[in-house]
Parts: C-alpha cells; sequence; structure tokens
C-alpha cells in the first residue's frame, strides 16, 4: 500500500485471510560425512555443499553464559553448530545471549541433531534456519534408495514432491503463528528423524484502518464472503509438477518502486479489536505500470472482483500460487500459459484501494507466506 494523506493507503483485500527478509543461512544434516558441523551458509541457492552434524546422541548438561561470551564460542566449546545450539533452547535471537543465562548444551562432542546411522536416511537439508514468521520452511530429504518419504510437522502431514531417492516438502508458517520450538519429523523407508525446528518472531508495522474507508464495499457482506470462497479455492489448486524450492521469482515490476506495505503487517478495523495480517507485498508505483509474471505459470483467473479488483491468480506447480491485486488493464484471460516476463496487466487501483499499487501474493497450497524470500538474488 502506498501513503494515504494522514493515514496509509488501503489495499484491505487479503488483509482479510492469513496472509521478515529471508534469512540467507540453512543446515544440511549429513549422516554420509560424520564429523562436520555447521551451518549451510550459501543456503539461498541450496546447494549440495557436503556440510553435516556429527553422530551422536550425548547426554545433556547445562551452561551457564559467562560475561563477553558469544553463542559461537559457546557452541564451539561443546562441539556444536551455532544451529543446533539455538534450536536445543529456542532462541529467538540466536545473535544475542545474556550473562548468567542458561543454555542446554550437548555433552561430549556430539549434538541431538543427528540422523540416524546405517538407516535408509542419508540427508536432510533446511533453508532457511531457524524459521521466521511469515517465511516458508524448504525441507530436502534424500535417502538411501527408493523408498517412501515423510514430512511431518507436528499433527500435520506436508506433501513430499519426490523423484527416485530425493524429495523436498515445503511448510510455510503464517505471519501470524506463535514463536516458539515445533517438533519436525522427517522419516525415509523405516528410517526417522525427530528434531526441534526454532520460528524466530517477525517484525511487522501495526495499522489501524478507519471503518469509513472500509465500509462501503466490507458492507457487501454476501458478495465479500463469495468472492473469498472463490479465490481461496483457487490458492488451494492441487497443481501438475513446475515449481521447487529451487526456483526463483524476478520482480513482477520492472524498476525499483516504494514497497508501500510489508507482507505480515498487522491490521484492525475502526479500531476493533480484531487483528489479521497482510498476505502480501504492496508496490507504490504510478498508474499503467505494467505487471509481469514472475515465473512461468497458467492462469486460473483473470477479471474484476469486489475486493481485489481486477485480479489475476497463477498457478505455478506443485501447490504455489501467486495473487495480483487492483491493476487497470488485464492482458491475459484463464486457462492461458504464461512465461516469466510476460505481461498481466497494468497497475491500478481498483477494488479496495485508494490509490494505485500492486499487491503481490505467495500461496503454498492456501497458505499465505512472504514472496520477498523468493525473489531472485
Amino acid at each position: 500500500m502506498i501513503p494515504w494523506p494522514g493515514v496509509i493507503l488501503l489495499a484491505v483485500c487479503a488483509a482479510l485471510l492469513l496472509a521478515s527478509p529471508a534469512a540467507a543461512d540453512g543446515l544440511i544434516l549429513d549422516g554420509k560425512t560424520p564429523g562436520l558441523a555447521g551451518p549451510q551458509m550459501d543456503a539461498v541457492e541450496l546447494s549440495p555443499s557436503a556440510v553435516g552434524v556429527t553422530v551422536s546422541n550425548a547426554d545433556e548438561r547445562t551452561h551457564v553464559v559467562q560475561a563477553g561470551e558469544t553463542l559461537s564460542q559457546i557452541a564451539e566449546q561443546y562441539g556444536m553448530t551455532v544451529g543446533a545450539l539455538a534450536a536445543l533452547n529456542a532462541l529467538a535471537n540466536p545473535d544475542r545471549v545474556d550473562v548468567g543465562q542458561s543454555l542446554r548444551v550437548a555433552a561430549g562432542d556430539g549434538t541431538r541433531l543427528f540422523i540416524p546411522a546405517g538407516g535408509e536416511l542419508a540427508r536432510v537439508q533446511f533453508w532457511p534456519w531457524p524459521a521466521v514468521q511469515g517465511q516458508t520452511l524448504a525441507v530436502w530429504v534424500q535417502a538411501t534408495g527408493e523408498v517412501p518419504l515423510a514430512v511431518t510437522l507436528g499433527d500435520t502431514a506436508y506433501p513430499v514432491t519426490q523423484a527416485g531417492d530425493q524429495g523436498w516438502a515445503l511448510i510455510p508458517f503464517g505471519p501470524l503463528v506463535a514463536p516458539g520450538v515445533r517438533s519436525l519429523n522427517v522419516r525415509a523407508g523405516d528410517t526417522e528423524l525427530t528434531l526441534p525446528v526454532p520460528i524466530r518472531a517477525g517484525q511487522f508495522d501495526s495499522y489501524d484502518v478507519p471503518a469509513s474507508v472500509t465500509g462501503p464495499i466490507l458492507g457487501q457482506t454476501a458478495r465479500v464472503n463469495t468472492e473469498l470462497e472463490k479465490v481461496t479455492a483457487m490458492f488451494a489448486t492441487e497443481s501438475a509438477p513446475g515449481w521447487s524450492p529451487r526456483s526463483r521469482f524476478a520482480n513482477p515490476l520492472d524498476g525499483e518502486y516504494a514497497h508501500s506495505d510489508h507482507f505480515g503487517s498487522r491490521r484492525t478495523y475502526g479500531g476493533g479489536g480484531a487483528v489479521s495480517a497482510h498476505a502480501g507485498e504492496d508496490f507504490s508505483a504510478p498508474p499503467g505500470t505494467v505487471v509481469y509474471a514472475p515465473a512461468a505459470g497458467t492462469v486460473l483467473l483473470a477479471e474484476p472482483l469486489l475486493v481485489r479488483g481486477n485480479a489475476v491468480i497463477l498457478d505455478h506447480g506443485n501447490g504455489v500460487v501467486t495473487g495480483y491485486w487492483h491493476m487497470q488493464k488485464l492482458d491475459v484471460e484463464a486457462g492461458q500459459h504464461v512465461e516469466a516476463g510476460q505481461a498481466l496487466g497494468e497497475v491500478g487501483s481498483t477494488g479496495l484501494s485508494t490509490g494505485a499499487h500492486l499487491h503481490w501474493e505467495f500461496r503454498v497450497r492456501g497458505a499465505a507466506a512472504d514472496p520477498m524470500q523468493w525473489l531472485e538474488p
């Protein structure tokens, strides 16, 4: 959204749904190279560099932080990675520890993050690590042979896209998910790995949107709900193969434009107590600025909507769908295949909007996550 005199420019559209900059680091657990330890520093490309964690299940002990100590020094002292130490203690900010703070550490030279030796699970790769509210955790799994692969977070199983002995899953963490630690289980055949996944708190702005701005449109409850049901069904499309965590998006606008509202910003309406989160990234751009497809896909929707204005929804494959709202002109139609860089339409201010801007959404099997995480470097 772009600024509005004295308030904010409203693109409330997807704020009615669940809607932090991307971390560069990841983590690899490699059962084939025991004795190595460390985060995957080039994880933005999810490269296959051989980094692993000691195969050990040592007992835990407690370390009390002393003046002048850093997390990396403590991790080195106990033969742990910084990522493992942060995960073990559910640290919201791995860059900070306090004098007198008690940390759970591994005794001897082991860590709690390890792949069971001699099983069918050979390698697990995470990006980003640790995860942040609003981001999507990519989990790559490699087995020793072609066996079924499974990824489960808590009680929820996430679909694994598998080819041969490798597969991947995407786990979107909504911007309103509670920070803390979740239990993640990875299985390859009869071998499984369970480990704690820390979710750090994101940083989000907060806005109260005046009822005078939203009332004329949101007051049409039946039409608003019908539109919501329609786009929700499209976002949950079980699509054909295509997109993968190694894919990247180009910018949907050619040029540098201000980000007038960010993914995950907190919203209240008319001073009410209910809090929602902005489900996309808003770019302030002049009317008529061309909107481009950031990656190849199939057009699921291209039509005017009440809340979202002139809208386009693209299916990129494997459950990844993107949305583009408030355009003044549409250049594609439903059912059409588009390539990266193909024009979708033009920036406008249609629907629930008070100024020209593009609202861009990223969805993983219906769940909103930050699209900026997947932009090309």
